[in-house]
Parts: C-alpha cells; structure tokens; sequence
C-alpha cells in the first residue's frame, strides 16, 4: 500500500511541474506568438520603451544581467527574430544571435517569482564585449530594462507584479 502511495504522490508532483512550467512559458509564448502582443501591452503599462541605437553591428553585443531577486527567473524575448532566454542568475546574455540589424523590440518579464509576490528586482544593461570585458555600455551605463516591485507601490496594472519592460533597439554597421 505504501509503493501506491509513494507512486501516486510521484505521478502527482511531475504533473503539477509540468503544470507550473506550462504556465511560466505562456508569457513567453505571448509575446512570440501574438502580433498584437506588443502593442497592447504597450498601452497596459502606460509608458514608452526604452530606445537605444547601436552603431558597429552586432559582434560583441550581450545584455547584462546584472541585478536579480534571489529565486526569481526573468526572461528576454526578442519579438523580431522570435527567440527567447531565460536567466535566474545574474550573468550575460549573448545578443548577437537574437537580435537583427534594424529595429528589434525586446521584452523582459518575471517568468517565475520566488513566491514573494511583494518584491522583485531585476536589472539589464545592454554592452559590448570582446574578449569578455565590456568596451562599451550603452544608454549612458543606465540599464536599458529594469522592473523593480518593493510591495509598497498601489498595483495599478498587471505589470506591476509581472516586471514587464519593453526596449527597442535599433542595429546599425555605422
């Protein structure tokens, strides 16, 4: 009797993982998936994107994350050239396959809260490296998306507990 019951919990716990990461992955699949996805959000959260222009192509390019809430997991989507990433520990995010010369709107949201719905924190600064040391960070050294929610602040739209951010960055060779 306790083989079933050790057996049923198993089956359970690996259906609601599966459950939880289905859900985590809806966000994403939003944005990648719905042509309208970006616009509407844009008037969700009442405020422009970030926009940064780059000159020298894309080598080198990366976003740094350099700021995160313990347990969180923030995503990058990369709405023109439909790819994603997403990062739970602060490191780099190589850019140079994800984004395209021309304009490219990126996305970051919270994909997974460490259960503490009152505060996150994270931060992107969007440089170029070569042999992994930064050269030139862009928009001033300002970060280029960063969402922070202290639990103090009213909830004035979903984006405040989503960390939604939006930037457009335009890639030029000159």
């Amino acid at each position: 009797m306790k083989r079933y019951q050790c057996i049923l919990f198993i089956i359970l716990f690996l259906l609601s993982l599966n459950r939880i990461s289905f859900a985590q992955g809806n966000i994403v699949d939003y944005f990648l998936k719905d042509p309208k996805a970006w616009g509407d959000t844009k008037k969700i959260i009442h405020k422009e994107p970030t926009k940064i222009v780059v000159t020298g192509g894309l080598e080198g390019l990366c976003f740094n994350l350099s700021e995160l809430t313990d347990g969180d997991v923030v995503a990058l989507v990369f709405i023109d050239t439909q790819k994603s990433e997403k990062l739970q520990h602060k490191r780099f995010c190589n850019a140079e396959d994800k984004l395209a010369q021309g304009k490219n709107r990126v996305v970051s949201v919270i994909t997974r809260n460490s259960g503490n719905r009152t505060q996150f924190h994270y931060k992107f600064l969007l440089q170029r490296n070569i042999n992994n040391e930064p050269i030139t960070i862009y928009n001033n050294a300002n970060p280029v998306l960063e969402s922070t929610y202290d639990g103090s602040q009213p909830v004035r739209d979903i984006s405040n507990l989503s960390g939604i951010e939006l930037c457009e960055i335009e890639v030029r060779d000159w």
